[in-house]
This record gives C-alpha cells, sequence and structure tokens, in this order.
C-alpha cells in the first residue's frame, strides 16, 4: 500500500484541491488498487452523472461532469479523469465529441491535454513501473529479455491491475519508455 503523496506531487494534490471550494484530497491517504478517479471527484466536490446515451464519451458544465452510461467501465474512468483535465485547465464547459473533426485548432489542444492528463492521472508513472516490476515476478521471467508475447501478457496484468484498457496502458507504458525493443547485432 502506498500513501497519495507517494503517487502524486504534494503540488499537484494542492492544486487539485484548489479546483472547488472546499475540495479535499488527503496527501496521506492510503491507496490500494486503481486510482479512485470517482472518490477524486466527489472529494473535490464534482458531481458525476452517468447518463444513458450521450453524444460524446463525457463532458463537463462547471462541477458537474457528465458521463456516458453505455461505455464500458474502463472507458467511462478515462472519461472521468479526461473532464478532471479539462477541470485543471480552468475549462470548466467542454463536450467531448465522438467525431474530433469537429473540433477548432484550440479545442484540439485542449483535449490532447486532457487525454495526457488522464492518462497520467490514472496509469501515475510509479504504479505502472510497480505493476510491471509485479507482474514480471509473478511470472518468473527475466525482465532483461522479454519475448513480444511475454510484454503482451504484462501489459495486460497491469491494465487489469489500474483497472483501464490494454490499448491505454500499451501506450501508457510506450510513452514511459519502459519496454524498449532490443538493439539488432
Amino acid at each position: 500500500m502506498m500513501k497519495l503523496n507517494e503517487i502524486f506531487s504534494s503540488d499537484f494534490i494542492s492544486r487539485l484541491n484548489s479546483l472547488n471550494k472546499d475540495g479535499h484530497v488527503n496527501p496521506n491517504e492510503e491507496v490500494e488498487g486503481p486510482v479512485d478517479v470517482e472518490r477524486f471527484l466527489k472529494e473535490l466536490n464534482f458531481q458525476v452523472h452517468i447518463e444513458k446515451q450521450m453524444n460524446g464519451s463525457g463532458k463537463i458544465s462547471n462541477n458537474d461532469i457528465f458521463i456516458d452510461g453505455s461505455e464500458n467501465r474502463q472507458r467511462q474512468r478515462f472519461s472521468m479523469a479526461h473532464e478532471l483535465g479539462h477541470a485543471m485547465q480552468n475549462v470548466r464547459y467542454a463536450n467531448r465529441n465522438d467525431d474530433s473533426s469537429d473540433y477548432s485548432s484550440e479545442d484540439r489542444q485542449d483535449e490532447v491535454f486532457a487525454n495526457a492528463f488522464a492518462a497520467q492521472f490514472l496509469m501515475p508513472k510509479v504504479l505502472v513501473s510497480r505493476g510491471v516490476r509485479q507482474a514480471i515476478s509473478d511470472q518468473h521471467l527475466d525482465g532483461r529479455h522479454l519475448q513480444m508475447a511475454e510484454v503482451k501478457s504484462i501489459i495486460k496484468m497491469v491494465a487489469g491491475q489500474l483497472d483501464v484498457s490494454t490499448m491505454a496502458m500499451k501506450y501508457r507504458i510506450d510513452n514511459l519508455g519502459i519496454f524498449v525493443p532490443a538493439e539488432d547485432k
């Protein structure tokens, strides 16, 4: 088990807490399992509404976050974190469309930021690295000489631990540079 301030910086937690009046995420709280984005939103005084069908995966309107309930749980979690990312940009109205061609250049930049924020929030480097080490150990693998099938297995295990999609975890691990292909000799 880890404390929240071992996963996220104190500055980041302070910034989260300043998003809304009376926001209170406790930096000394013990964390076990995946990042609980719903609890974070509640502690930060956001209201999450699960809608039956929406145009897009989620949207933020002031302190209300609307999530498409027809999407799978992992996608809903990512959408919640994505909308929190908009709040971190001081954007309190954003509607995530399924078709990104509708976005202006500024909207696209906001969406890229919110996606990167969501990935880093749900899959913090410390938890991903720890999960990868644990998966390698649990499977009795040689972390210095992994086959592609073993890497895929590790990615799937860590995605399950952090309650995100395998594809999202693959992108995050790639962005962190955790698995570097061996040079051809």
